[in-house]
């Protein structure tokens, strides 16, 4: 299903990778029913995506609304990665007082990164320099055609991104001199271009077959724009059509629809179809699309790859289809090749999939900075009506305000706040990550799914977000093109555990053998023996009200080396002592600080602001600590982590990982198989198996007791029919299953 591509240097098959971000670049509108045959819209134009009363619509918003005024009108907005984003009306302005030079060919965005991971210094005029590029962060200077050619890509990109906002600017302002720059734009383009791709990374004008269809989608909605603005000859637009548009669509038909690069593909054909009112084209894109949806997209609604990048991306492109077939009497919203696998589904798995904050787990390839992108969700709030999507929206435009053409063309006033959706814990089995939430907003990511097409070797990694803060992160990847890329796509950078010091083997397994529970206690259990062949992995997961139990199992049929990894945000303060250790931990990209030699428990804890996430870890033995640190997102800044390590044919971790306050009381204890956290006069009991003792005595795989002052207030347990405190029968059920109940006090 993935695209691959070149070998490394060690021989490794890379697979090609996407090149661009999700909140920039989004456009536009309308709506009607599904129908076999490819329509397309009769009379005047525009018609792909906008219509004459929305353009009349939209004049009059930006007249009586300030903050639509500001969209279209505002400063412009950075990103240290892709430069500038530019407003509509400014940007217009600026292009009527450029020469309209088309570049050569342009290369690949990926390759204009430092090998420490950070983007390097755009050129403000976008022109490739001769005295090279420095990156961002350590500054080191990178020249030559890679990186010029990177800089080719990006002005093919502002150059189609400046004839739609010339094209929206000539709907918006009726001034002609608007439409005959965008006409001179695709004039230029026809006349320069030089064939199509004929192949993934063959022909076009851009490098990848995906950056030429994120090229050609601006360029097809420019020319609907301006179509009868009477700036454009019959001979301009049947050179336009004949020599830019139609060949283009032609080659990326060629290039496949296969993962996120094909829904690019099969969008940009679409989208220039109906510009060009091709029936060929629209029917292909149709066609393709509903494939995508029935054999692509996972039925738990997410894309198969990473969510925090791949999932969007795909679904960006499949917007500017969406609306451009439903301005020509194509649904393609509701439409539902199988029950729960279409673009509302696309919509809301990810609400669920979300940390609290809006936030999107970094896992797998893509942008480790990533929040539900606002402006996508405009367009969802406004086609669906679902008031979980207008909260989305709201959530968002307080956090970053309303950026992206969606709002503009189609944002509303939101006076009001919508009420925030029920979001639970939810397993995704296609991509294979489970999603535990607590109250007060913990949550924790637990990946135990195959290798995917942008996949990492990360099996049985966590992530933890918990009161308001990211703590235990993935940090995705840095550009594809950086040195430093295989930290990031490797086990050690992850929060999982490493055998023998080398990366896990690609996997295809989704063995979670259970995922059950309730509102205080709820468990996850996976295996793999795939990811180090002839070792068994048990990892389980255990949530008792906010606060987190991991158990790792191992077994192995001859001696291994299991380091235990974990990395979290904040300051890290350690209250373990003990005598040097007895072995070295050598990762490449790791500075181990201090290493000691333990022997039962281990304590630390980082630090943000006013809160901590405290670590207590048990081991069945002695073993070696490291404390050391490592890249974040980039190697440029660097977080604190624990390494421990255990030698043997088998070995057991138990790591309680509770937030707090600065200063909590919080007293941790295990016995047995018998973990007790306590805090203040609050004490969670939790059962990691079946007990005989009094203090619980239960059949369960998990159980909680929950005492307040000494007395039971609350049980729960998870595949057990019955749990006893002391004397006391607090459950008791005729299978076993999972159940929760409230002891009322004592009279």
């Amino acid at each position: 299903m993935w695209r691959r591509g070149r070998r490394n240097a060690r021989g490794e098959e890379i697979f090609w990778r996407n090149c661009d971000v999700l909140e920039f670049w989004a456009f536009l509108v309308a709506g009607v029913a599904m129908t076999g045959d490819p329509q397309m819209a009769a009379g005047g134009r525009p018609s792909v995506f906008l219509d004459s009363a929305e353009a009349a619509r939209l004049r009059k918003e930006i007249r009586i609304l300030p903050w639509k005024r500001d969209l279209y009108e505002g400063t412009e907005t950075t990103s240290p990665v892709w430069r500038r984003v530019a407003k509509p009306g400014p940007d217009a302005r600026r292009w009527l007082e450029k020469d309209i030079v088309i570049p050569a060919r342009g290369g690949h965005f990926h390759h204009f990164f430092c090998e420490c991971g950070n983007v390097l210094t755009w050129p403000k005029d976008l022109q490739p320099s001769p005295e090279g590029y420095a990156c961002t962060a350590c500054g080191r200077v990178y020249k030559g055609e890679r990186y010029d050619a990177a800089v080719r890509r990006e002005m093919h990109m502002a150059l189609a991104q400046g004839a739609l906002n010339l094209g929206l600017a000539w709907q918006v302002e009726q001034d002609e001199r608007f439409a005959r720059k965008a006409a001179e734009i695709l004039r230029n383009y026809a006349a320069a271009y030089p064939g199509p791709h004929t192949g993934i990374v063959e022909g076009g004008i851009i490098y990848q077959s995906l950056c030429e269809s994120m090229w050609v989608i601006p360029l097809a909605a420019a020319y609907d724009l301006i179509l009868d603005s009477g700036a454009l000859t019959e001979k301009d637009r049947t050179d336009i059509e004949q020599n830019l548009l139609r060949p283009c669509a032609k080659g990326l038909m060629a290039c496949g629809t296969d993962g996120n690069w094909g829904s690019w593909h099969l969008s940009a054909v679409g989208v220039v179809g109906y510009a060009i009112r091709d029936r060929e084209l629209i029917s292909y894109a149709l066609r393709s699309f509903r494939d995508q949806m029935a054999d692509q997209l996972g039925d738990d609604g997410l894309w198969p790859e990473s969510v925090h990048t791949y999932h969007f991306f795909p679904l960006q492109a499949f917007l500017y289809l969406a609306e451009a077939a439903r301005h020509n009497g194509e649904d393609l919203y509701s439409l539902e090749e199988r029950p729960g696998k279409g673009l509302r589904a696309m919509f809301r798995a990810p609400l669920e999939y979300a940390y609290p904050d809006l936030r999107l787990p970094a896992i797998n390839d893509g942008w480790w900075e990533t929040w539900l992108p606002g402006q996508f969700y405009e367009l969802a709030w406004a086609r669906y009506r679902d008031q979980a999507f207008r909260w989305v929206v709201e959530q968002r435009a307080k956090a970053a305000g309303r950026l992206g053409l969606w709002p503009l063309l189609f944002g509303e006033d939101l006076p009001a706040d919508a009420p925030a959706p029920p979001l639970r814990s939810r397993n995704f089995p296609v991509l294979g990550i489970a999603a535990l939430r607590g109250p007060g907003g913990s949550m924790l990511t637990f990946d135990y799914g195959p290798f995917l097409g942008h996949g990492q070797l990360d099996k049985m990694g966590v992530t933890l977000h918990a009161r308001g803060k990211l703590w235990a992160a993935d940090y995705g990847t840095p550009g594809y093109g950086s040195s430093i890329l295989p930290w990031y796509t490797g086990t050690a950078s992850h929060n999982t555990v490493m055998v023998d010091g080398s990366n896990q083997e690609r996997t295809s397994e989704r063995r979670l053998t259970l995922f059950a529970g309730g509102p205080q206690l709820e468990a996850a259990v996976a295996e793999t023996e795939e990811a180090y062949p002839g070792v068994l992995h048990r990892r389980s997961i255990v949530r008792a009200g906010d606060g987190f139990i991991i158990v790792d199992e191992l077994q192995s049929g001859k001696p291994r080396t299991f380091d235990w990894l974990f990395r979290s945000e904040g300051a890290m303060s350690a209250v373990t002592s003990g005598p040097p250790a007895e072995s070295e931990l050598v990762l490449e990209h790791v500075a181990v600080e201090k290493s000691l030699r333990v022997s039962g428990r281990v304590s630390l804890s980082w630090r943000q602001g006013e809160d901590e996430l405290r670590l207590n870890l048990f081991c069945d033995d002695t073993a070696d600590v490291f404390l050391a640190r490592c890249p974040a997102e980039t190697a440029a800044r660097q977080v604190e982590m624990i390494a421990v390590r255990r030698t043997g044919v088998r070995a057991r971790f138990v790591a309680v990982l509770t937030p707090v306050s600065v200063g909590e009381d919080l007293r941790v204890s295990m016995c047995g198989d018998v973990v007790r956290i306590r805090r203040g006069n609050v004490e969670d009991v939790v059962t990691l198996g079946p007990a005989l003792s009094l203090e619980p005595a239960t059949d369960a795989r998990f159980s909680l007791v929950r005492l307040v002052s000494g007395r039971p207030s609350l049980g729960a347990l998870v595949q057990g029919s019955v749990l006893r405190w002391r004397d006391q029968l607090l459950i008791e059920g005729p299978v076993r299953g999972w159940a929760q109940k409230t002891i009322a006090p004592e009279p």
